[in-house]
């Protein structure tokens, strides 16, 4: 895995916050910036519309990641989420939703399909919300 820098969510969302301040690009509404998440997610999958390896470089793949967080991190300040304890929060409810005895690295990529396929057809069934995970 690669080493990430030793900047926390606060440090990079006050960069981020002076950029857009800086600009007057603050005061983006919700729906707005939910869009833009969606339209620059579309932008990354441009690179990998035609084959497994991307058309473009890693720069070229960074670029388009950071736009999808930095309006992520807009998102997040406009609708004051705490991006750290909802990560936290999710991969709590995953790890329920999708346990280590039915989905981990020992077992094989098809039982863990299979136990996928399982899981949301109860879902379905039961009518439970996507939320749970």
């Amino acid at each position: 895995m690669p080493q990430q820098s030793n900047d926390s969510f606060e440090d990079i969302a006050q960069v981020i916050r002076k950029h857009l301040d800086d600009r007057g690009w603050l005061n983006n509404p919700s729906r707005g910036l939910a869009i833009s998440i969606a339209l620059e997610a579309n932008e990354l999958l441009e690179h990998y519309q035609w084959k497994e390896e991307p058309v473009g470089d890693k720069q070229a793949i960074a670029a388009e990641l950071a736009d999808i967080l930095i309006y992520a991190f807009q998102f997040a300040d406009a609708n004051d989420i705490d991006i750290a304890a909802a990560i936290r929060h999710k991969l709590e409810l995953s790890a329920k939703k999708y346990p280590l005895s039915e989905f981990n690295k020992g077992i094989s990529a098809e039982e863990r399909q299979a136990n996928w396929r399982k899981r949301k057809i109860r879902m379905i069934k039961t009518g439970e919300e996507e939320q749970s995970a």
